[in-house]
């Protein structure tokens, strides 16, 4: 990244990382891990990640399975299948880290609960995803994102001019999810080279749809009773001649800047409009009055001028503009991931993180063959394994729809 150096060792090398969880949430989390120097060996069953399956992408490399797992290494194992549970709970004795997003009871039905993890690996860090925690009435509920931004609060937040809730367009909780479970994941390591025990995080959706939405749900109690208000004025979306841009003010001398940038200096010394407060009041005339301005010029124009005044604004982009935009380009946000001879797409470094490259995209099972090796199973043994289906690398063919 420009202006950084690049550490000589990654945060987390040495960490051994295995990552049973599919979706964004849990495998998100893996995915920072080894983007900071981790070890990560994505465990799929035989019919895959369900995230290889949604969108775009051939060959089960879609969106949310590039974003959610390159940089890790993929074996492909049954472990339905005892010999399968074998391998597995050997993993487990060498690994750092266990990561797991199924329902309450699934991991002890495959007996990788934490009760066996722990006792095969004192030293373990088993974070286990969920939608709605290990008891309680929702318990065997199926949680989603979805699920969750309805539930939370987050789409009757996110309303319509009419009223109307809104899902986010992304899925916001399931990326929230994989931070904090990474931050999680992080601290527990550190506490453990104190204690020198492992321990059992349990994670779920519904904490972190609070925990995001920490601010506006206090903002709701607190205004309890009382017409919701912007917390300041102006602050919004506006149209210009040939577009979009986004303008806000956040304190009296902003707003005077904002005035005399749109040729209104008049508006500075209008008492009506002289404090945040007294500008709430009145938050409809001032935006008719900014937006009549704003569609006079283009946004290039606005934003050149809005900009010299020192008023925060910015246009309001698509993803395209956004990767094109000099500041990003200048900052190395984004690197290039490559699959097979397709055009590099556009990927997001860590934030705060100098060096961690991208490193490859996993195909199901491509590294099957050899992580067993590496575990210390004979290529004899490995043989066993793929012949009778309980492991199955890329050559063999994983059971992907």
């Amino acid at each position: 990244m420009s202006g950084s150096t690049k550490r000589n060792r990654l945060p987390y090398e040495g960490i051994r990382v295995l990552d049973l969880s599919q979706g964004i949430a849990g495998p998100s989390c893996g995915a920072l891990l080894a983007r900071q120097g981790a070890d990560v060996i994505k465990v799929e069953p035989p019919a895959g990640d369900w995230g290889r399956l949604m969108g775009d992408g051939e060959n089960g490399l879609t969106a949310i399975s590039i974003g959610a797992n390159t940089g890790k290494r993929a074996l492909c194992i049954d472990a339905t299948r005892a010999e399968g549970r074998a391998v597995l709970h050997r993993m487990v004795e060498q690994a750092d880290v266990l990561i797991d997003s199924f329902r309450p009871g699934v991991m002890d039905t495959l007996g990788l609960g934490y009760r066996t993890t722990s006792t095969l690996n004192a030293a373990l860090i088993h974070l286990s995803i969920t939608g709605f925690g290990p008891s309680g009435p929702y318990r065997d509920k199926a949680g989603s994102d979805s699920v969750l931004q309805a539930l939370g609060g987050m789409m009757a937040m996110n309303r319509d001019g009419e009223g109307v809730p809104r899902r986010i367009g992304m899925m916001i909780v399931d990326a929230a999810c994989g931070v904090y479970a990474a931050q999680s994941v992080g601290a527990a390591l550190f506490g453990r080279r104190v204690t020198g025990q492992g321990e059992h995080i349990e994670l779920s959706l519904l904490e972190v749809t609070a925990a995001l939405q920490t601010i506006p749900i206090l903002d709701h109690f607190m205004s309890a009773g009382r017409e919701r208000l912007p917390a300041t004025v102006p602050s919004g979306t506006f149209r210009t001649r040939d577009g979009f841009i986004n303008v806000v003010a956040l304190r009296n001398e902003m707003f005077f800047r904002l005035a005399h940038a749109l040729g209104h200096p008049e508006w500075a010394s209008h008492d009506a409009w002289s404090s945040n407060a007294k500008r709430l009041a009145q938050r409809a005339e001032i935006n008719a009055a900014i937006a009549d301005v704003l569609r006079e010029r283009d946004s290039a124009d606005w934003l050149e001028r809005l900009q010299a005044h020192d008023v925060l604004c910015a246009a309001v982009n698509d993803y395209g503009d956004f990767v094109a935009d000099p500041q990003v380009a200048h900052a190395g946000v984004f690197r290039s991931v490559t699959l097979g001879g397709a055009p590099g797409l556009p990927f997001a470094g860590v934030p705060g993180l100098a060096g961690g490259e991208i490193g490859p995209v996993p195909r199901q099972g491509e590294h099957s063959r050899r992580i067993l090796v590496e575990l210390g199973l004979s290529e004899f043994d490995v043989d066993a394994l793929l012949t009778a289906g309980v492991v199955i690398d890329e050559q063999t063919g994983c059971g992907r729809a």
